[in-house]
């Protein structure tokens, strides 16, 4: 009797510590640490805001095509997807519309191709003046000569009109 009370607590604590090790424990997995952050060094980095403005991204385009045939095997039909395909790549900005911060160094310049120097507003005024000058002095030589034109039309005129009375008395 002592035996099967031994056999049959065996067997009970078998199939408890059985059942323990059936069910699963949720287990905390802790997070992944945060990677350590590195201050930039000055002269080396630029910010997100000023990369765009200094180098241009790639172009992507997505073309969504619809069912078609295999060209190479008429037995293939492909299904409706998208291709996706590059238009143009990385490339550097020529021409920024905003001032640009360009590290140098510890010395930063700001580079901004709107602020080119204009002439200067007395030297612009001097130039002005002087074309006007110039088309008022054009307008009056050619009134000028529009004037001696017609006169010289009109004493051309008078002359064949004297030639013209001179034959007809002459030839009488």
């Amino acid at each position: 009797m002592k035996r099967t009370s031994t056999l049959f607590l065996s067997l009970v604590l078998a199939l408890c510590a059985g059942c323990e090790t059936m069910s699963k424990k949720a287990s905390v997995i802790p997070p992944p640490p945060a990677p350590p952050t590195v201050a930039p060094v000055s002269g080396t980095d630029l910010d997100q805001t000023n990369v765009e403005k200094v180098r241009v991204g790639e172009t992507l385009k997505s073309y969504p095509i619809g069912r078609y045939v295999d060209p190479q095997d008429s037995n293939v039909m492909h299904e409706a997807h998208v291709v996706y395909r590059k238009e143009a790549g990385a490339d550097w900005n020529l021409n920024p519309n905003a001032p640009t911060v360009v590290p140098l160094g510890p010395v930063l310049a700001v580079a901004d191709p709107a602020r080119t120097p204009n002439p200067l507003p007395a030297e612009l005024e001097r130039k002005m003046a002087e074309q006007n000058q110039l088309v008022a002095t054009l307008i009056e030589q050619n009134e000028a000569l529009s004037a001696q034109l017609t006169r010289l039309t009109k004493d051309m005129a008078d002359m064949r009109a004297r030639q013209s009375t001179r034959n007809a008395e002459g030839g009488k």
